[in-house]
């Protein structure tokens, strides 16, 4: 099976380095959001509120927790999660709570667009035209120009035309 390597069209290098920066801005959320939930003995939000829900036999969270003087904890739980919003997570930090170079490939992916085989075709065509036009000298060249339907024709006035 061949694998064909993809050509770079083009990478967004401002949008990459602003997520970066805002991911960068969200680390000292999810720090937090880690040591509170190994101080709550919890992997997850949802583990936290499972386990006060089970404890005190209420279905609501945040008077299970009241019932443990642990509402602060909780909110706080709540909005860290709310702040962080998904966009990054404990496992793409590494143990010295940077971010993961895994995170910085897939985002320079998210911004890399590539050529297709179709536009690559192409390219190789017009390239093939540039350099044969190129090659000609400056009177070989006037003798063809582009009409008002964008297409190639002899100029009126060459003397190669009929």
């Amino acid at each position: 099976m061949k694998t064909e390597k993809k050509r770079v069209q083009s990478i967004a290098k401002q949008k990459i380095a602003v997520e970066i920066e805002d991911l960068k801005k969200v680390v000292p959320l999810v720090v937090e959001l880690q040591d509170l939930l190994l101080q709550l003995e919890a992997e997850s939000i949802e583990d936290f509120e499972n386990n006060v829900n089970a404890l005190t036999q209420f279905t609501n969270p945040m008077v299970s927790a009241s019932a443990f003087n642990l509402d602060s904890q909780y909110k706080r739980l709540l909005q860290l999660q709310k702040l962080i919003d998904n966009r990054l997570r404990s496992e793409d930090l590494t143990a010295s709570k940077e971010l993961k170079s895994e995170l910085f490939k897939a985002i320079k992916e998210k911004y890399t667009s590539y050529y297709s085989a179709a536009d690559l075709k192409l390219k190789k065509t017009l390239e093939e035209i540039m350099v044969k036009y190129n090659s000609l000298n400056q009177e070989q060249r006037q003798q063809i120009g582009f009409n008002m339907s964008n297409e190639l024709i002899y100029n009126p006035f060459s003397n190669l035309k009929n």
